[in-house]
């Protein structure tokens, strides 16, 4: 399970690499400015994965692994949406206060109404 995550991750982050030194941004259409942010963060969500894992592998012992998926989209979207902030120029300390008010009551109110069902 865990030799997949690291293909994955390699590839992801290879796959952002080549797009970045391929193509120039100024010569891009508009459209197309878009992929690298997507390519971001499928590298940074394969990488919260892998430590994810790495995490569960070498220093978990007991228990079952619970990968913490909406935790992960959640704070890997974030440090996307806050790199695009700042690559329009647009990036501000409130910026950065806000979205971490609303991703920490975000994953509060996710985590406080996610009930399991009682067995008969």
């Amino acid at each position: 399970m865990l030799k997949p995550q690291i293909v994955k991750t390699a590839l992801a982050w290879g796959g952002l690499l080549a797009f970045m030194t391929l193509f120039r941004p100024a010569s891009l259409p508009v459209a197309a400015l878009v992929v690298p942010f997507v390519l971001v963060y499928v590298a940074f969500y394969n990488l919260w994965r892998l430590f994810g894992l790495l995490r569960h592998r070498y220093f978990v012992k007991d228990g079952e692994w619970k990968p913490h998926r909406q935790l992960g989209m959640a704070v890997c979207g974030s440090l996307v949406l806050l790199l695009v902030l700042q690559s329009l120029g647009q990036l501000t300390v409130r910026d950065v206060v806000t979205l971490l008010a609303i991703l920490s009551l975000g994953y509060v109110y996710v985590a406080r109404s996610q009930f399991v069902l009682p067995r008969r």
